[in-house]
C-alpha cells in the first residue's frame, strides 16, 4: 500500500482532476467543431456521450475527493475506469479497421484525454483505497 499521506493523495488528485476535465472539454470542443465525416457520426456521438458523463462524474469528483466521499470517490472509480476501457478499445478498434480515416475519430485531444483520464484512474483508485484503509483502522481502533 501506498504510504503516501491521504492529504497529499487528494491534492494529486485534485491537481490531475481539473486538467482532466479542460482537455474533456476541449474534446467535446473539438469534436463538436470538426465533425466532417458522416460515416463515423456514430462513433463520434458515443464518444461525446462517454465524455459528458465522465465530466459529470469528474465534477462529482471533485466534491468527493474535498469531502472525503468514499462512495462518490468509488463511483468516479467506476466510471473513469469503464470511460478509459471505452476509449482504449475505441482507439483500438479504429486505428485497426481503418487507419486512414481513423484521424477524425482518435485525434489528438482525444489521446490527450484518453491519458489524462487513466492518470486520474489510477489516482482515483489509489486515493480510494487509502480512505477505505483508514476507516477500517478507524472502525477496528488502531
Amino acid at each position: 500500500m501506498c504510504v503516501c499521506p491521504p492529504l497529499l493523495l487528494k491534492i494529486a488528485l485534485l491537481m490531475v482532476i481539473f486538467p482532466t476535465i479542460a482537455v474533456n472539454i476541449m474534446e467535446v470542443i473539438y469534436n463538436g467543431v470538426n465533425s466532417k465525416a458522416e460515416a463515423h457520426q456514430i462513433a463520434i456521438n458515443l464518444n461525446l456521450v462517454a465524455c459528458f458523463i465522465a465530466l459529470l462524474s469528474l465534477a462529482f469528483g471533485i466534491y468527493g475527493t474535498i469531502m472525503n466521499t468514499i462512495f462518490i470517490i468509488r463511483l468516479l472509480m467506476f466510471v473513469l475506469i469503464t470511460f478509459c476501457l471505452f476509449k482504449i478499445v475505441m482507439w483500438i478498434v479504429y486505428k485497426n479497421l481503418s487507419p486512414m480515416s481513423a484521424e477524425d475519430v482518435t485525434h489528438f485531444w482525444f489521446q490527450l484525454n484518453t491519458g489524462l483520464s487513466i492518470t486520474c484512474s489510477v489516482l482515483t483508485v489509489i486515493f480510494c483505497m487509502r480512505l477505505h484503509e483508514q476507516t477500517r483502522q478507524f472502525q477496528l481502533g488502531y
